[in-house]
């Protein structure tokens, strides 16, 4: 009884913890190429690093030196350095500024003088022009020469707190007064002449300096006006460059530690850092940080694989490139890190070369060849054995099951029909794949994708016998007894399958859960799954000749898919973005010069999106703390009359075996009816009672 009593406080701990459990928020991570030994980084093949690809801006350079055992020895194990390039501004008659990438973000590092001119006026205006020179950095916040328009009503919203506002403007339309006001307080007030005649950059440009740290008098918002009018109603002014730093700067002084990384060296062009008094070992399944936005990520493998990686969690849309080419190329999950990739097992099935002729022109059918083939990838339950994995349009998918020889472990294999939808020209999906302890109730059923639930009707009375019911959008679909818990069950005796028609796969397995025990509890029946796995019942469709965007499926295997770009040639011409299919574009530069990247686009929910799915997750745990309540009441009613009790389960006794008399008599006339079901409602209350009194004795 005391084994009982425990098991029951467990399986509540365990509803608790899953109940409790909220989703991480989304983010998106962005890797380099995979090594396996000593290796460098550059912006070319980390995607992590700034890059500027109409400038080809890249200044960041990480070496990785592994020694024996898979360490990175200190000092210079990891070794990083990064130096400044000059960068026109957007609003480019202000001329030019030194950026530099650091730890995998662009910053600002001084204005540059631009000779035989007074148009660089933040250059001119500031009093310490190089803020590198003293050991910190600015985020660029604004750097923009879109038009817009600010009225006296409507002021201008910039970053960090920051408004710019008209307060006047003469009779004229010459001068225009202006405030900039930072958290609702005035910093600045300045008149401009963008209209006078003979009007200079100066006259034309609204700046505000102030000192950030050791850096003296440095101009951190600029704004040029390109006119300015009166109105009767209200003054209208309109802005085509606008330009504004952080004020809160980047420490980058000497001994500097960030992470396991720490500054070395700092010039007026130039840092440099390593992992002084910081070994680091290689083992597998790690997650290291290096730096604040650069982390290492190993295989979970006997042999050494790596990688660096870059982790985004702020709400916004960002682009995964590929490496930068300049002529014919080929990319795969080596190189492009859009395309699906396991480190673990080092699956990677994608790859795309893009042929170049004259003209910059990719012509069709050939000048884009797409080809991706099928892998095997062991579940996350890995007693059910593997499937083959295939990556498509830069997503994982499901192509088939395989068969185990000598099992009947592989259960989902066994009871598929059509086992290889790849076969039928269409794929899946894979929504689910994990082998988590998680704890289903009577009470709180599994929720899974696309409107599925798996729940647990009953359990017998042995706790042997489990009756399931899987739901979607609310109506049952399916319902299925198991035997998890009785002596010697089989796999197939513990898994849960649900199968239907997909497309034209006929019986294909889609839902499949490993149930570890079951328990009949006195309030509300428990078991824990440690092995789930799901599947879309919306297949891809990958028969010959569909296409997506400018790509065309030209030959589908039992095991492969070819695209090519027919009845599309494609012209590289400056500052294009082409989508070539779902989840693959190429950018090219606007630069005279050839210069273009593949690229897949990744988004992150906002916040009100995350707090919608955390209200979800997070309502079964009222529900599970009144069922807990509700179990506190029980047990105090019951120990209030033990002795009483017990004589109730004297008399439940007769009674038991009176309703199993009566239900073996309905068993013989309902033989059709599930077995071992038939009395459980019936005896659900005296077994509570019973159960109270025997834990009272203990």
């Amino acid at each position: 009884m005391k084994k009982l009593a425990a098991i029951t406080f467990t399986s509540m701990v365990l509803l608790l913890a899953t109940a409790m459990a909220v989703g991480a928020a989304d983010s998106v991570e962005i890797r380099g190429k995979v090594a396996t030994g000593t290796d460098t980084w550059t912006a070319d093949d980390f995607a992590g690093f700034y890059y500027d690809l109409d400038d080809d801006i890249k200044t960041e350079e990480l070496t990785a030196t592994v020694t024996e055992g898979n360490k990175l020895m200190e000092p210079d194990g990891v070794v990083y350095t990064t130096k400044v390039m000059a960068d026109d501004f957007d609003y480019e008659a202000w001329g030019s500024y030194n950026v530099i990438g650091f730890m995998a973000d662009k910053y600002f590092a001084g204005y540059i003088d631009t000779p035989d001119s007074v148009e660089d006026v933040l250059f001119e205006e500031s009093d310490d022009e190089n803020v590198l020179s003293d050991e910190q950095l600015l985020k660029i916040l604004m750097d923009n020469d879109d038009e817009r328009t600010v009225t006296s009503g409507t002021p201008l919203a910039m970053e960090e707190g920051y408004e710019l506002s008209i307060a006047a403007i003469d009779i004229d339309g010459n001068k225009v007064y202006l405030e900039l006001s930072k958290d609702g307080a005035v910093v600045d007030s300045k008149v401009i002449s963008p209209s006078k005649d003979g009007a200079t950059m100066k006259d034309k440009t609204y700046y505000y300096k102030k000192d950030i740290g050791d850096s003296k008098d440095v101009v951190i918002v600029a704004a040029h006006f390109k006119n300015a009018f009166r109105g009767a109603e209200q003054n209208l002014a309109t802005i085509d460059g606008l330009w504004q730093l952080s004020d809160n700067p980047r420490d980058v002084s000497e001994n500097t530690e960030y992470d396991k990384m720490t500054i070395q060296t700092v010039t007026a062009d130039s840092i440099m850092m390593n992992n002084e008094d910081n070994d680091i070992t290689l083992s597998k399944n790690k997650d290291i940080t290096l730096m604040p936005g650069v982390s290492i990520r190993t295989a979970d493998a006997d042999e050494l694989r790596y990688y660096l990686y870059k982790e985004i969690t702020e709400p916004g849309t960002y682009e995964i490139r590929g490496n930068v080419a300049t002529d014919t190329f080929t990319w795969t999950a080596d190189n492009f890190a859009g395309f699906y990739y396991d480190i673990d097992d080092n699956i990677k099935t994608e790859e795309l070369v893009a042929t170049i002729s004259e003209g910059n022109k990719l012509l069709e059918p050939d000048g884009v060849v797409y080809t991706t083939k099928v892998m095997a990838d062991d579940f996350e339950y890995e007693p059910w054995g593997s499937y083959n994995v295939i990556g498509f349009m830069a997503e994982k998918y499901f192509a088939g099951y395989i068969d185990t020889p000598d099992t009947t472990d592989d259960v989902l294999f066994e009871e598929s029909d059509d086992e290889n939808v790849l076969s039928d020209e269409q794929l899946l999906k894979i929504l689910m794949d994990n082998d988590d302890e998680r704890t289903v109730t009577s009470g709180t059923p599994l929720a899974m994708e696309e409107g599925y639930e798996l729940s647990i009707a009953a359990i017998d009375i042995d706790g042997n016998k489990v009756y399931l019911e899987l739901s979607k959008d609310g109506a049952v679909v399916d319902s299925k007894v198991i035997s998890p818990s009785k002596d010697g069950a089989t796999m197939k005796d513990k898994t849960y399958y649900y199968k239907k028609d997909i497309g034209d796969s006929k019986d294909v397995v889609i839902v499949a859960a490993h149930f570890k025990n079951a328990f009949r509890g006195a309030e509300q029946n428990l078991a824990t799954i440690d092995g789930l796995w799901q599947l879309s019942d919306n297949p891809r469709d990958v028969s010959e000749n569909t296409e997506y965007d400018k790509m065309t499926i030209q030959t589908v295997t039992a095991d492969s898919i070819t695209m090519d770009i027919e009845d599309n040639d494609i012209t590289l011409s400056k500052n294009k973005d082409i989508s070539l299919m779902p989840g693959v574009s190429i950018k090219t530069a606007d630069a005279d010069e050839l210069r273009y990247y593949i690229y897949k686009e990744a988004t992150i929910e906002g916040e009100e999106e995350v707090a919608e799915e955390e209200t979800a997750v997070v309502t079964p745990v009222n529900d599970t703390e009144k069922v807990v309540e509700e179990a506190k009441e029980a047990v105090e009613e019951a120990n209030k009359t033990v002795e009483e009790a017990e004589e109730v389960v004297e008399e439940a006794k007769e009674e038991v075996a009176e309703a199993e008399a009566h239900a073996e008599e309905a068993a013989e006339a309902t033989a059709n009816q599930t077995p071992g079901f038939g009395s459980i409602f019936a005896l659900t209350g005296l077994l509570a009672v019973a159960y109270l009194v025997l834990s009272r004795r203990d």
